[in-house]
């Protein structure tokens, strides 16, 4: 039994290869046939949801271990809290792993058949829409992301990243059928879904949109600990404007998320105002991540604001958990004695915001951990012809976060088939295309900019459809999962 356990483990640990940097995608074919392999010769649900649990320990541990480091170098907190809150993270995660592989095997209990096996991909999508929405979300590392560059990614402007993973699952199925009854025909289904991935992967879903936007993001790699040094703030805006004085060219100059370090209304009349006047004289715009204060509310606003001819702001709707404010306030107060996170008490934007436009190009703007989220990124669409992505993974220092990060952005953009600008203070920054691949990438922790024509799309990929029922798609298949599998069953559970 132990070895089962060992196997899964050491599954689990490889699957980080399949994501950035590594960007081994057979490895998300692979170790989840091995896990699936493990799986049927358990029939306890307890031993089954133990078997994945482990399988998420391996998976998570390596995958997010990041978490440790953004926490504790960056958040201060203690070596012990950090740990503890990142091992309960790993735990949480794992746990919905551990949770879709007991309800099969209550299923498969009923039924006594191994063809119960193709039911496996199909709760798999459920726990991972589940696992990405539960208070507010996490969907880092859905198995669909390491498909980015596979023959599946064709698959993504329909049915999504969470699509995509019950598809890589029916994959690993098939294997996992091939090695136990050597039946040609479990070849099929991978035939089935390979082969039309190549196809759809030549389809245009949408349609190029007016002018090209000549666009230059500026990286200033400023390091966090200096980033809110009062001392600090004009060598960080010489940073900025030495770099974009040089690229006044440009339709749009990007900066990134809250590289102004400071409050909007403090800084309107000596800073903001002439630089806005400088854009309007040079015919640029420049898009800039600042704080903006709400008196009546009494906080802040993660926001990006527009300056030159065309004006507007975005305020952040996403907020993240611990990092911009501190979820079940009364009840973990404390929490703020051991994370000292400056700035943690960040409003959220609201969802009915007026997009912004640079020659004739609507922006879908998203701020950091937004473009986490499909929901978020399409919530402007179809409106939006160009996303940009502005974030500071600088929290992240130099760990697997920021390859990760930009992958998950290349996703978002080969969903909705728009290509975007994807500006941050320390790397990774990059121009992607329409169909997710990286056209221009920064160097990490260097001052640079880069610059390159962006032609803005339209209309809508299927998935933007579809994303309007993978909720309710989701809570059905949950619901009949667990009415056939908690229902009484003529088989016994038997104990391992």
């Amino acid at each position: 039994m132990l070895i089962r356990y060992l196997a899964a483990l050491i599954a689990g640990a490889c699957l980080p290869l399949a994501f950035a940097p590594f960007s081994i995608w057979p490895v998300v074919i692979f170790s989840p046939a091995l896990l699936i392999y493990q799986l049927t010769f358990l029939r306890n649900p307890k031993s089954v949801f133990l078997l994945g649990l482990t399988f998420g320990i391996g998976y998570f541990g390596l995958g997010i271990s990041w978490i440790y480091h953004s926490l504790h170098v960056f958040g201060h907190a203690p070596a012990v809290v950090a740990g503890a809150l990142t091992l309960l993270m790993i735990l949480v995660l794992s746990s919905f792993i551990g949770a879709v592989l007991m309800l099969y095997q209550r299923i498969h209990n009923r039924y006594q058949n191994d063809n119960v096996l193709w039911v496996l991909p199909i709760l798999w999508f459920s726990m991972e829409w589940i696992k990405g929405s539960i208070f507010t979300g996490l969907p880092w590392l859905s198995l669909g992301y390491a498909h980015i560059d596979s023959p599946l990614s064709g698959f993504a402007p329909l049915i999504g990243v969470y699509g995509l993973s019950s598809l890589s699952l029916v994959i690993s199925v098939a294997l996992v059928m091939l090695a136990i009854d050597k039946k040609i025909t479990n070849l099929i289904p991978i035939l089935l879904i390979v082969l039309p991935g190549f196809l759809l992967q030549t389809i245009d879903w949408t349609k190029p949109h007016g002018q090209p936007l000549l666009t230059t993001m500026i990286q200033g790699n400023i390091a966090q600990e200096l980033k809110w040094r009062p001392e600090q703030r004009q060598n960080i805006l010489n940073t900025y404007w030495n770099a974009t004085r040089e690229n006044l060219n440009s339709d749009l100059i990007v900066w990134p998320e809250v590289a102004i370090p400071g409050r909007k209304d403090e800084l309107e009349e000596v800073v903001l105002n002439p630089l806005s006047e400088h854009m309007k004289a040079t015919g640029s715009h420049l898009l800039t991540g600042i704080l903006t204060s709400d008196h009546e509310k009494g906080g802040y606003y993660n926001s990006m604001i527009l300056l030159g001819e065309n004006q507007g702001s975005y305020h952040k709707r996403h907020l993240v958990p611990f990092g911009e404010y501190y979820p079940f306030r009364e009840l973990l107060e404390f929490m703020k004695k051991y994370i000292r996170i400056p700035r943690t008490d960040t409003l959220p934007g609201s969802d009915d915001q007026p997009l912004m436009s640079v020659k004739g190009n609507k922006l879908g703007i998203s701020i950091c951990y937004e473009d986490v989220f499909s929901r978020d990124i399409n919530n402007d669409l179809p409106e939006a012809n160009i996303l940009i992505n502005t974030s500071n993974d600088a929290w992240f220092g130099d760990s697997l976060a920021p390859h990760q990060h930009l992958e998950i952005a290349q996703m978002r953009s080969l969903e909705t088939q728009r290509p975007m600008a994807r500006a941050t203070n320390t790397g990774k920054s990059a121009f992607i295309d329409y169909k997710g691949n990286i056209l221009q990438q920064s160097d990490q922790f260097k001052e640079q900019a880069l610059t390159l024509s962006l032609q803005g799309r339209s209309g809508a990929t299927p998935f933007i459809g579809f994303a309007l029922f993978q909720p309710w798609l989701s809570m059905i298949i949950l619901m009949i999962g667990l009415f056939v599998g908690f229902r009484s069953t003529s088989a016994k559970e038997k104990a391992e």
